[in-house]
């Protein structure tokens, strides 16, 4: 049961939540997806509440308390606009239940279990499967698009279709976490082969999504994993591995037709001439003017201008809880970030753990608001939760 129980909420926490969205989707039922993501969502908080009632749980230390501060902060933030009678895109009440099932509990309960190495190879497996799962059933639904478009969306399609950013964080973070784990551990040539479908399968949706904000998640952790060794044979074959995949990125994406590399690299000329781009730097721009007009509480949720979060976690948070919310919020990453590099320095054969966070934030630095950010909560309360001193003694080195 408990290993049901951790299985079921990464797999649904992550990409195996979208593996089914797909289905839907492609079966017609795409009206159905908000009543659906209601029974995920409980299915998690349920199968994590089993997961901490079936483990050893550890005192809490400071990340727990760290952020309960900032959750404090954040919802007395939505409780003031409510009592204000600001708009917003949804209900005060959905936002509180969207931030204490999709953040605060998830965070809570993970960040106290006492995990055992078992454990974190349930959740890589969960993770993999997904990932797996998703690229296949993505390349199938969408594999007469491969070439014909340069981005997936609903207008390209003509008809109902997944996010193209969930298609391409999805494969990005699959990519990121089969890479890693093949470059950090020694597998079997059955597992080889595994690795090697879910990245070759995941390069379907990734271009098919042309994301930018995806493309800096990927290469991102494998930059802060160079900079973190000190095994000088160990970075030459990293760099050498980068240096191949950026050449298999450029060279994939032109003959794919995909608008990956045009998009990233015309990101200055899009804010010039106002195309999404310079939507999101003017929500920005926005929500820093009203954090420089009340940096000590915050102004709002909304950003000025567009009824909205402004699609960074950090300037959301400024925006929304001035410094009293983001010192916490910031202090409690920075732990997280360091935690990540004693896991890449001492524990390399886990190096998976940190690229899940780190991939995770980079994410919400580009897309999405902190009220569901999943991805986040659960990645980080899981490096916190792995470098704890209370875990298996193999845990100890990256205390």
């Amino acid at each position: 049961m408990r290993n049901r129980s951790l299985f079921t909420a990464v797999f649904l926490n992550y990409i195996g939540y979208f593996v089914y969205l797909l289905l839907l989707f492609n079966s017609g039922l795409s009206t159905s997806s908000f009543g659906f993501s209601i029974l995920v969502r409980l299915t998690i908080l349920l199968s994590l509440f089993i997961l901490f009632a079936r483990s050893s749980t550890l005192k809490a230390e400071a990340p727990t308390y760290i952020f309960i501060f900032f959750s404090v902060f954040y919802l007395t933030r939505i409780i003031i606009d409510a009592l204000n009678g600001l708009p917003y895109y949804v209900s005060s009440s959905k936002l509180i239940l969207y931030y204490l099932s999709f953040d605060m509990i998830p965070f809570l309960l993970v960040c106290n279990i006492k995990f055992k190495a078992t454990d974190f190879t349930t959740i890589r497996k969960a993770l993999l499967l997904s990932g797996f799962l998703f690229s296949l059933l993505a390349l199938f639904f969408f594999r007469d698009y491969i070439g014909t478009v340069g981005r997936l969306t609903t207008e390209t399609a003509e008809t109902d279709m997944l996010s193209p950013l969930a298609l391409s964080y999805c494969s990005s973070l699959s990519i990121g976490i089969a890479a890693i784990y093949w470059m950090e551990n020694k597998t079997t040539p059955g597992g080889k082969i595994f690795l090697s479908l879910i990245i070759l399968l995941s390069a379907a949706p990734f271009f098919l999504g042309s994301s930018r904000g995806s493309l800096v998640a990927l290469v991102f952790p494998f930059l802060l994993i160079l900079v973190s060794k000190k095994n000088l044979v160990g970075n030459l074959r990293l760099i050498f591995i980068a240096v191949i995949a950026v050449i298999a990125i450029v060279f994939l994406s032109e003959y794919s037709g995909s608008s990956l590399i045009d998009r990233f690299t015309q990101t200055s000329s899009d804010i010039e001439e106002g195309n999404d781009a310079a939507i999101r730097t003017q929500m920005w721009k926005n929500a820093l003017n009203q954090f420089a007009e009340n940096p000590i509480l915050g102004d709002r949720l909304k950003v000025d201008g567009f009824d909205i979060y402004p699609h960074n976690v950090l300037i959301e948070i400024l925006q929304s809880t001035g410094l009293l919310g983001f010192i916490p919020f910031i202090a409690l990453t920075i732990i997280t970030f360091i935690k990540s590099i004693k896991i890449f320095r001492h524990a390399p054969a886990y190096s998976w753990v940190g690229v899940l966070f780190i991939q995770s934030f980079t994410q919400n630095m580009f897309s999405g608001g902190i009220a569901s950010a999943s991805w986040l909560m659960m990645s980080m309360a899981l490096v916190i939760a792995f470098a704890r001193k209370e875990n298996e003694t193999f845990f100890k080195a990256v205390v």
